[in-house]
């Protein structure tokens, strides 16, 4: 259950038909597919400022009611089972905030969870009531349903995952 408190917490999951290894390197893709995958990402304001074996350093944002949001991350996808995005600045978000990815294998395909932990400063401020459960247009709804979008656009059929432009 999430509660309002200085560290805002939304957890989610979802089944995918596909292997864990598959929606990993989907999550990956930093390539303006991204804007493609995930609802809250605009190509327009995609930077990607470098690209490691196991890392990725990435600006997202997009225009909220509130104005622009943005967050530049740090990704890491050492872990082979996840993919974790720590803060490094942003408008909303107090570095060290966390958006994890974790892909799991499950019955044939796999178990996709979203754990994001959002230490709010500024404007985030906000955006505090959304982070309890029983609010319409919660958080929580609104990552499930980010969620939802990107297996959806990556169990389609024909889709490219994960693969380099």
């Amino acid at each position: 259950m999430s509660t309002v408190t200085d560290v805002p917490t939304v957890r989610v999951s979802e089944f995918s038909e596909l292997p864990a290894d598959v929606v990993l390197a989907a999550a990956r893709d930093f390539s303006d597919r991204r804007a493609q995958m995930w609802p809250d990402v605009h190509v327009e304001y995609l930077e990607v400022h470098e690209i490691g074996v196991d890392y990725a350093e990435v600006t997202e944002g997009n225009p909220w009611p509130i104005g622009y949001v943005w967050e530049r991350l740090r990704y890491d996808w050492s872990n082979p089972h996840a993919l974790r995005g720590t803060v490094i600045n942003s408008n909303l978000f107090k570095r060290g905030s966390t958006w994890e990815l974790w892909a799991t294998p499950e019955d044939g395909g796999s178990r996709v969870e979203i754990r994001a932990i959002r230490h709010l400063q500024g404007r985030g401020w906000l955006l505090a009531p959304f982070f309890l459960p029983f609010i319409p247009g919660s958080a929580a709804q609104t990552v499930r349903d980010h969620l939802r979008h990107f297996l959806a656009s990556i169990e389609a059929p024909g889709v490219g995952v994960g693969e380099a432009d």
